[in-house]
């Protein structure tokens, strides 16, 4: 458009209209606008060329009386000619229904003008003078018909006009009428032609204004609409009754990775909908389209949807119809929820977190008791062993003595060990060989795996770095590991225990696995595992604090302690402590 285009509409007063077209010729001055209204013409004008036909054929007809009464002679050659017209303005009637008419509209209206006329002027050779002037009144109302009612655009009406009058007056010198009657006719001729060149004008002029107007309407109704929709953060599609893609969004361009034009024309099903539930969509598409009422209609509804690289996600759909003339439309809108889930989820975690959190409070002042109370037994029990070991000679009883007070002096570093959680001390490291630490523990443990029988199967990495830990506590988390084992195990046909031990370089960390052939752990149950007071054992075997104990003593080390998933039965715990200190 120019600068007084349709954009620029609501700008412009009335008295500006003639900027739009021409004052003279009523020819918009954007050439593009005049092809769009000459086009809106051409559909429109059909019905009415037909009326203005049909009227015209009616007329000549109706006054082939007049013949009949005043020149009987000439009846005839008056009638052939009236033949001849009104089977020409049949002929126009019949082409207004081809498609060329669209195009020639004007050349056919201007031809049957022409027509019509051109008959009056030959009934006028035809007939004497002394009749002239009743066939003379058939040219005044031709003027009408063409100014009027046969839909010639008004330069081309005030061109067939000045035709006609023209012709008249050679008809009327070469018949030699008087003057007085010539100049009379004329007078008469020109008045009707000037109030039908104006009324002609004004309607035309007013039809181009109300055609752009319309335009204006239209195109900002459009902009506002495609504004609001490009200003939506939701996803909008519509689909017409095929489920096909008419309209998308930029939403829904960025949403789904797929270009408008690349969307438009395609099948939705095809398009959006995930491949597992398209049987479903399609399913339900086929019940709208013979219902025509979906019923999912202005339901919110939440379920999966599909990218242009086949990722899936979340999303919220609402349906909405549009009945348009001949037509039915579905548009949805369509949210994203996948950073909704996110947050939903990283709520569901924090608040796990702080329940864990307020467990392991809970279990610190447990501990902090526990520990001062055993604390007293526990020096007894050391004092009686050294005073033992004083005071026996026998060598059986000192070792006993010995064992007995390196385990009293064990439970009194677990119990410290305890109180350091309890007061959230970090762990005293110092550089451990955690094969040689996985050795002491098998030590103290080897007669109860004995007992069982259990298959003890090492694989200790050659040539490890050392680790900086607390030994004390690293000790109590592996035996804490091996014990849970060994009483998984109790009831197996099987009984394997597999250590392992290896550098992952690209971690940059040690890894520690203990695997057993147990019955395993239940997925319902995995998620809990490390959760303080959860325990599966039977009331009175467990307390729940192991795990939940020997997680918080890793993470301490800037570690983690890892119930791995394995395919057939067993669990498998692994252990990672990065080679640096945490």
């Amino acid at each position: 458009m120019n600068d007084l285009g349709i954009d620029n509409y609501t700008s412009l007063s009335f008295s500006q209209r003639y900027r739009i077209f021409n004052p003279l010729t009523l020819l918009f001055r954007d050439a593009s606008l005049e092809q769009e209204y000459q086009a809106n013409v051409a559909s429109n004008i059909a019905q009415q060329v037909r009326i203005a036909l049909a009227l015209a054929f009616v007329l000549y007809l109706n006054f082939a009386f007049l013949d009949y009464l005043l020149v009987p002679e000439s009846m005839w050659a008056l009638w052939g000619v009236r033949a001849i017209t009104c089977s020409l303005l049949a002929l126009l009637f019949l082409i207004s229904y081809q498609a060329i008419f669209q195009r020639i509209h004007q050349q056919i209206v201007f031809f049957s003008s022409m027509v019509a006329a051109g008959g009056i002027f030959a009934m006028l050779l035809i007939t004497h003078n002394q009749y002239s002037h009743y066939y003379y009144a058939g040219i005044n109302l031709c003027i009408t018909w063409t100014l009027f009612i046969v839909g010639l655009r008004f330069i081309n009406a005030l061109r067939t006009v000045v035709l006609i009058v023209l012709l008249y007056n050679c008809i009327a010198f070469y018949k030699h009428l008087p003057l007085a009657d010539i100049i009379s006719n004329n007078f008469f001729l020109m008045s009707n032609a000037i109030i039908g060149i104006f009324a002609g004008y004004t309607i035309e002029q007013h039809s181009r204004w109300q055609f752009y107007q319309s335009l204006v309407i239209k195109n900002n109704s459009s902009k506002l609409h495609r504004a609001m929709i490009a200003a939506s953060l939701d996803a909008v599609i519509t689909i017409d009754e095929r489920g096909t893609v008419i309209e998308f969004s930029e939403a829904a361009e960025q949403m789904f990775g797929y270009s408008r034009e690349q969307a438009i024309g395609q099948s939705i099903g095809e398009l959006i909908v995930p491949d597992a539930m398209r049987a479903q969509h399609e399913q339900g598409f086929r019940r709208y389209s013979e219902q025509g009422q979906p019923r999912i209609l202005g339901q919110r509804l939440e379920l999966q949807a599909k990218r242009s690289d086949n990722s899936e996600f979340p999303v919220e759909l609402t349906l909405r119809q549009v009945d348009l003339i001949g037509r039915r439309l579905v548009t949805a809108y369509i949210r994203d929820l996948t950073a909704q889930r996110n947050a939903e989820q990283e709520i569901a975690r924090q608040r796990e977190d702080l329940q864990r959190n307020e467990k392991l409070a809970a279990m610190g002042t447990l501990l902090a008791g526990i520990s001062h109370e055993l604390n007293n037994p526990l020096a007894i029990v050391v004092g009686q062993a050294q005073l033992l070991q004083e005071t026996e000679q026998d060598a059986r009883v000192l070792k006993r003595a010995d064992k007995i007070r390196q385990a009293a002096e064990r439970c009194a570093t677990i119990i410290n060990t305890f109180l350091a959680m309890a007061r959230n001390q970090p762990p005293q490291c110092e550089p451990v060989n955690i094969n040689q630490l996985v050795q002491r523990v098998l030590e103290l443990l080897e007669p109860g795996l004995r007992s069982q029988q259990i298959d003890l199967q090492l694989q200790l990495g050659n040539d490890l770095p050392e680790v900086p830990v607390d030994a004390d506590q690293v000790h109590q988390v592996i035996s804490n590991l091996i014990i849970n084992a060994q009483q998984a195990m109790q009831d197996s046909a099987q009984k394997i225990l597999h250590i392992e031990s290896m550098l992952d370089e690209k971690q940059n960390q040690i890894a520690i696995r203990i695997k057993d052939s147990g019955p395993g752990i239940a997925p319902e149950v995995e998620r809990r595992i490390f959760e303080p007071f959860f325990t599966t054992k039977a009331p009175g075997k467990g307390t729940g604090l192991g795990l939940a104990v020997c997680s918080g003593i890793i993470e301490a080390h800037g570690g983690r302690l890892e119930l791995e998933r394995r395919t057939g039965s067993g669990a498998c715990f692994c252990i990672r402590l990065p080679l640096s200190a945490a």
